[in-house]
């Protein structure tokens, strides 16, 4: 499946999905949408959307050196947020990726480099799809540095299907099987999330992943079955075509003791305190292979120590090459 191309969808006709012009917001904004360039991004920019949608607005803008907290307002029932980002941003998210060479993989190109953070991720993605209110302002990224940053999305979604798939596998082996067949379901969804980024279309919000689907030509039997599939045997079928069908998700992560977590005494006795406030008492600590571990510790136990937040996921350095190379 190759980059698709994307639906063009003007300013004008995003905006009137919530009965909007440009001129009618741009005025309703004043002040607020001149510090800057200012570009509509989310569902509406593109080509989503319904009447209840909000209006996203990002704001690149000289002299400031981290994003600002969004300022709201409203155009009638609709509210319309607004962020302020530096405006040196972009060029430092195209210059990150463009430091690591990407794989061409059956189902689209990937980056070589470690997947951005998520905020970072949904902030590129946003950019990625976004609409320039004004129309003397350029796009947040040319087509060059489109084609260079959306490969470190795909890395990120490629990343996470990964992750809930050994997860899924270490839930069969734990016998779990609601467990299992949950992790699956949600391997599914991450496999449709990836094989949307990797065809170029990037809208971060879950709930319009059917209908990005469809834009591809996938028909709707096909998007049920990523929503379906709980077992490794329908994954596995699902992947197939894509070059991850015979990997080993165990290979492509590893594990190690959360950096968030702490020691703390409760009279003679230690525990551990996870992330998610959760005091443990016998906290397994580990890094390396998810089978290194879970032949260590035993699978259940495994699986526990992943949901408390004993352990995480990562990414392995050389994961990508090595399958790649097989």
């Amino acid at each position: 499946m190759g980059v698709m191309e994307r639906p063009h969808v003007s300013v004008e006709q995003a905006l009137k999905v919530v009965g909007l012009t440009r001129e009618e917001l741009l005025s309703l904004g004043g002040s607020v949408l001149t510090t800057g360039s200012a570009h509509l991004v989310g569902s509406l920019a593109g080509g989503l959307g319904n009447r209840g949608s909000d209006i996203d607005v990002h704001m690149l803008v000289p002299g400031i050196t981290k994003p600002t907290p969004a300022y709201l307002f409203f155009a009638g029932n609709t509210p319309v947020d607004v962020e302020h980002y530096p405006d040196t941003m972009p060029g430092r998210l195209v210059d990150a990726a463009r430091a690591f060479p990407v794989l061409e993989l059956p189902f689209g190109t990937v980056s070589t480099g470690p997947a951005p953070g998520r905020r970072t991720r949904r902030t590129a993605a946003r950019w990625l799809n976004s609409l320039p209110l004004h129309p003397d302002q350029p796009p947040v990224f040319d087509a060059s540095e489109a084609a260079a940053v959306l490969p470190t999305v795909v890395r990120a979604g490629l990343d996470q299907l990964m992750g809930i798939w050994a997860v899924a596998r270490l839930a069969e082996r734990a016998e779990d099987a609601d467990a299992a067949r949950y992790l699956y379901r949600r391997a599914g969804r991450e496999l449709l999330e990836l094989r949307c980024r990797a065809a170029g279309d990037v809208l971060t919000s879950e709930k319009w992943l059917p209908d990005r689907a469809a834009r591809l030509g996938l028909g709707a039997t096909a998007v049920r079955r990523h929503y379906e599939v709980s077992d490794q045997a329908g994954l596995t079928e699902l992947l197939d075509g894509t070059g991850l069908g015979d990997r080993d998700p165990w290979s492509y992560v590893t594990v190690r003791t959360d950096a968030d977590r702490q020691t703390v005494r409760l009279g003679r006795e230690k525990f551990a305190l996870t992330r998610h406030g959760r005091l443990i008492g016998d906290a397994v600590s580990a890094e390396g292979s998810v089978h290194r571990a879970a032949d260590s510790v035993g699978p259940r136990r495994l699986l526990d120590a992943l949901r408390n937040a004993e352990l995480v996921l990562e990414t392995s350095d050389d994961a990508l090459t090595e399958a790649t190379d097989a």
